[in-house]
Order: structure tokens, then sequence, then C-alpha cells
């Protein structure tokens, strides 16, 4: 579907601001403060957020990006004293906003504008619908894919991986890799958590991390994608796991350090930018098991502070930003892949990841389920838990795979009780 909106995109559209944009007496010196946490996507943020300025010369808009580790806590502490931004970035942890009264309500905003949802991913949108009323505007939705370095394959005389590549064809290359650059480079990196990558693992295989309220890992999909990622890491094919939190994979990729690197779609313009030779960047879906390649989705939305003093910009800040020609400018800058279904967002978000080869059918080739921390939002308390007493003990070769299935499943079943 994604290559098929691609291919009867608007070629060459330009951004036109709509009428209802106009500047409003109504709205004159009003600042409105947006907080996001991506530096990677503060250009596309900026260029859609310029924009929406020009249309309201009266509203000043204020972009705070605040550090990934930092957001939340920023967050917390603002929202607990009645104050924070008016407009902000949500994620898997938006329930606990919705249920704490700090965001406000969209569904009389959108009555009156007579808003359609139906132009957004539907997955992305019933992620930010709680109790029959919608909190959120999707501005974007999770892709992942594997990035090769074109040139290190080239160096090393071995053939790169093909499009339809399988789990046992990362394997054999990567021996290949590891083999004949005498470990001067790592042949992979790869989503090795539980959320991202062990699930993801079980999806394709059929099975689930979470069915009916209760914890799955304990099953033969879960055991078995257990053993396939620490499999990775004893052969040497991955930087052992306890050696990784300083890791920038993309830096690597970029400098040739490692062959191969599994990289989310709102990193890719960090590629695209990269100062390499034309070329040097080829894009896959992820290899199949199974004959399948499932990864999770997620996506982020626009929400409102419930206690904004400038509601009504607020919101028409939030309807732009998510709009066709929001979802452009975004895409144009340098942002996640876009949730609005316009097919020139699409386009826009291709384009401007041009030097990336192979990015659209990597794209239209995605089998995306929802994750398992979104879906079930509870189990973000056991995440830590999972993360380092248990997998890291896993990796460490402490516990087996059965073990660390019986013990994430504990885990997710106090979570969900």
């Amino acid at each position: 579907m994604l290559k098929a909106n691609l291919k009867n995109a608007l070629l060459g559209a330009a951004i036109v601001v709509p009428a209802n944009l106009m500047s409003s007496t109504a709205m004159a010196g009003t600042d409105l403060s947006l907080m996001i946490w991506d530096p990677a996507q503060l250009d596309g943020v900026q260029k859609a957020v310029d924009v929406f300025e020009e249309a309201h010369p009266d509203i000043d808009v204020t972009v705070e990006q605040a550090p990934r580790d930092q957001f939340y806590s920023r967050l917390d502490a603002a929202l607990g004293a009645g104050a924070g931004p008016d407009v902000m970035w949500q994620s898997s942890r938006a329930s606990y906003y919705v249920d704490g009264g700090v965001i406000e309500p969209l569904d009389a905003y959108i009555e009156r504008d007579g808003l359609s949802l139906d132009g957004y991913n539907p997955t992305i949108t019933a992620l930010y619908n709680f109790g029959g009323t919608q909190y959120g505007i999707p501005k974007d939705f999770d892709a992942w894919t594997v990035v090769y370095n074109a040139r290190v394959f080239s160096d090393l005389g071995i053939q790169p991986p093909s499009a339809d590549w399988t789990w046992d064809d990362m394997l054999r290359i990567g021996e290949q890799v590891k083999a004949r650059s005498e470990g001067a480079v790592m042949p992979l990196y790869i989503y090795y958590n539980w959320n991202n990558g062990i699930v993801s693992l079980m999806q394709s295989m059929g099975g689930k991390a979470v069915d009916g309220q209760q914890g799955t890992m304990d099953s033969p999909e879960g055991i078995r994608a257990l053993g396939m990622m620490k499999d990775l890491q004893d052969r040497g094919l991955i930087t052992k796991v306890a050696d990784s939190a300083d890791l920038n994979s993309v830096n690597a990729l970029i400098s040739g350090t490692i062959a191969m690197a599994e990289v989310p779609s709102w990193n890719l313009s960090l590629l695209s930018r990269a100062d390499v030779p034309e070329g040097t960047f080829h894009v896959l879906h992820l290899p199949a098991v199974d004959g399948k390649w499932a990864s999770d989705t997620n996506g982020l939305s626009y929400m409102m502070n419930a206690n904004s003093r400038h509601k009504d910009a607020a919101w028409e800040l939030i309807k732009f930003l998510t709009s066709d020609d929001g979802a452009v400018l975004h895409a144009e800058g340098g942002a996640g892949l876009p949730a609005n279904s316009d097919p020139r967002a699409l386009q826009a978000f291709v384009a401007a990841n041009k030097p990336l080869a192979g990015l659209e059918d990597a794209l239209a080739a995605q089998q995306p389920y929802p994750r398992t921390t979104t879906a079930y939002p509870a189990v973000i308390a056991g995440q830590p838990r999972i993360n380092t007493a248990i997998m890291s003990g896993f990796y460490a070769g402490e516990i087996s795979a059965e073990e660390a299935a019986a013990q994430i499943d504990k885990v997710l079943d106090e979570a969900l009780k």
C-alpha cells in the first residue's frame, strides 16, 4: 500500500497554507510552547512550525527539544505543578497522562472543525483514543529497517544481502564479514532488547508476548526467539550486550565499523545527511524468519496540555502540524514516517531520504504489529526489570532461555493484574 501510494503521489506538489490557518485577532500576542524529545527530528518540526507562524504572525511558538532521558521527568514536574508545554509529543505513556487528567480531550475541537480522522494511520489513531475519547492526533508511525554499508561489503569482497534475505542469510553474511575483516568490522547491530527485538522474532514465528492479559514468553516461539538473539552474541556477530550501552549504531554504520544495522524510521534522516559517497547505504526489510519479518510499530501524537491558557491556539497548532501540509513539511525537514496518509507525505519522506537506496521497497514490505508496551501500557512499569535483572542475566549466560522466559512471564502477569 505504501509503495502504491508513493507512485500515485503528486510529484512536486507545493505547500499551500489553508484558509483556516489565517491569523485571528482573538489569538493576538499568544505565546505557545511545544515540547519534543528527538534532536534528529527538530529540523522537521521547526520547519512546520515556521510555516504555521507565517500564517499566524501574532502567535509565537517556542519549540523545546528535551533529551529523551529527561523528557518525561521534566514533563511530570511541569504538569504536576499545573504548568508545562501547551502542546507536546506523547507515545506509549500517554494513558498515564490521560488518567492523570492533564491531557485535553480533543473531540469538541475535532467536531467543531469537521476534522476527519480517516486521513491518518488507523492503528496510530486508535492508540490515542481512550474510553471513546480522542486525546491525540497522530504525527508518525514506526518502521524498522536494516541498512547496510555497501562500501564495507565492496572493500571486503562480500556479496551484500538481497532484498528477500532471511535470518540464515544474515548469519552466513555476518560470519563472512567477521572472518574477512579479522574483527575490524562488527558484522551486525540488531535490536536485542525484549520489547523490540525478542518479541518481533516471536511475532514472525506466529507467537506473541502477551495473550489474554497473560505473559506467553514461556512458549516455543518465545524460547526460540531468546535463543536466536543470544546466538548472535555468542557467535560474535553483535557486540556483547553487556558492552553495548554506549554503542551508537548509526555512527558506526556511517564510519564503516559496522556492516549492517537495524535502523528505525525516525533515525533514517541521520544516514541521509551523512557525508558519505553516493550509494553507500542500502535499506532492506528485517530478515525473514519462517517466511515472515514482523516488526513492532508505535507512533507519536501531538497532545494538548489540559492546563494550557491558549487552548484554541494550541489546537490550531496541532491541527496544522498533523495536516497534509504539516506532514509534508515534517518529512521534508527530516522527521519520522508520517502517520498522515496523504500520498504527498510519504513521497516527501522518501524524497528527503533519497540517498538511501531501496527505501521505498523496504517501507512497502513492512509487516507491523502494535508494540507490546503500546498495546498493553501496564507492561511499561515492568520493562526495566525485564531488561536489567532478567535479560542482562540471560545474555551473560547466568540463566537459560527457559528460565528467562518464565521470569519475564512473571513480571508481565504481575503488571497486567
